[in-house]
């Protein structure tokens, strides 16, 4: 019985030791933190939402496909420029 207890000691520091292999020996991200997962979803809302709606709002009424699709790749490009600045007010990238 004693060495099926020792077994599973030996097992808890060996499962520690992978799962901080498999993070890339990274601690993990504190409990307020965003995580790469965040940035990206709230970058896709943020550049590609915005310009689509546009899109379809502008071909809904009538516009053509040339300037509706042009009108919202400039709303994208505008979002883009306005991305970093929600990324500090958000608290999310420090300041330079």
């Amino acid at each position: 019985m004693e060495q099926r207890g020792t077994d599973e000691a030996a097992a808890q520091p060996a499962a520690s030791a992978a799962s901080a292999e498999s993070s890339g020996g990274r601690p993990p991200a504190a409990a307020g933190e965003p995580g790469i997962g965040a940035i990206a979803a709230l970058a896709f809302v943020v550049v590609m939402v915005p310009g689509i709606l546009l899109y379809v709002v502008l071909r809904a009424f009538g516009l053509a496909i040339g300037p509706a699709g042009l009108l919202g790749l400039l709303v994208m490009f505008v979002s883009v420029f306005a991305y970093p600045v929600l990324l500090r007010r958000l608290g999310w990238v420090g300041r330079r």
